[in-house]
């Protein structure tokens, strides 16, 4: 039998980014069953509104390190620290959700499973499959990814969190980071998700990036009062970490990436709004975020420089 699963991850409340998603999802993948795999909520300036669209539009939510840390479980990172701004977004985060919401995060599952065969199974979590955490760095050796994977029996596994893209073999296990519907990081402001589909041949994988109106869901994050707004803005619009070049090549080397590119709209006389990019072995090219143009699907660029180390976080 064939079987397709769509997965969006690390959604951060950006509710214009997840509703071009969702769309993209219902108007041209047509999946069996959609997934958001885990950080739905905190850094985004519509928390509620994306989580509830998100339970109403999928069939399976499985739960991320921000989840976990808004609903009370447990906390990491400087969301731990009494007067950092992070905790003030917390506080924020949860007012906006409201208890029924939270206690519903908290409960979450880490995993779900798809088995279109026996032995075929696609197993689908947050950040790896040990804990939500951790990140599956494309730079990372074969013996520290084996070690995620060494008690797994599937076929495939997806997962987000690093909010970058790319695929790779453990084994005879295909895995892939579906990237991210809210905050992406690989140097392309599109939001992007996975498409898993299974045929006769085993599991192949797709991501697909969609164009989004950024400049809405930037000018709510001020219009929110958003804690940690500006910075929040910029790391929206920057869209990569520091390390972005040994991210780019390791994941090449791996087996590619779809082209990040700057171009946020199709050319005339394109089809289709959307991309569907074969995780391939084409070299992406190298993406200066400042030289983005600002009347790209009303994109703003102008949000002011920041530290580097402030930038590159993975905590969500």
């Amino acid at each position: 039998m064939t079987m397709r699963v769509a997965i969006l991850a690390d959604i951060h409340g950006n509710l214009p980014a997840c509703e071009a998603v969702l769309e993209d999802i219902a108007r041209s993948v047509s999946p069996d069953y959609i997934v958001a795999a885990g950080d739905l909520a905190l850094r985004g300036a519509h928390p509620r509104e994306t989580v509830d669209l998100l339970f109403d539009r999928c069939d399976s939510v499985l739960m991320g390190n921000t989840d976990c840390y808004l609903a009370g479980n447990y906390l990491g990172g400087a969301y731990r620290e009494k007067d950092h701004w992070k905790t003030e977004l917390l506080r924020w985060t949860r007012d906006q959700l409201g208890g029924a919401l939270l206690e519903k995060l908290g409960a979450l599952p880490f995993s779900v499973r798809y088995t279109p065969r026996k032995g075929q199974d696609l197993f689908v979590c947050h950040a790896n499959p040990r804990n939500l955490e951790e990140s599956l760095d494309p730079t990372l050796d074969d013996v520290a990814v084996r070690r995620f994977f060494s008690h797994l029996d599937a076929a495939a596994c997806a997962f987000g969190h690093l909010h970058f893209p790319y695929r790779r073999r453990v084994g005879r296990m295909l895995i892939a980071d579906v990237a991210s519907a809210g905050i992406p990081r690989d140097g392309d402001l599109r939001p992007a998700y996975g498409v898993f589909t299974f045929t006769p041949k085993g599991w192949r994988v797709q991501i697909r990036r969609v164009r989004y109106p950024v400049r809405k869901a930037t000018q709510a994050l001020t219009a929110r009062r958003v804690p940690g707004g500006p910075l929040l803005v910029h790391k929206l619009v920057e869209a990569r970490y520091r390390h972005h070049n040994a991210l780019m090549e390791a994941a090449r080397r791996h087996s590619g990436l779809p082209p990040p590119g700057p171009v946020l709209r199709p050319p005339p006389g394109a089809a289709s709004r959307a991309a569907a990019t074969p995780m391939d072995s084409r070299p992406s090219p190298e993406v200066d975020p400042a030289s983005l143009p600002t009347d790209l699907d009303g994109t703003v660029t102008g949000a002011a420089p920041l530290p580097l180390d402030a930038l590159n976080d993975f905590e969500g």
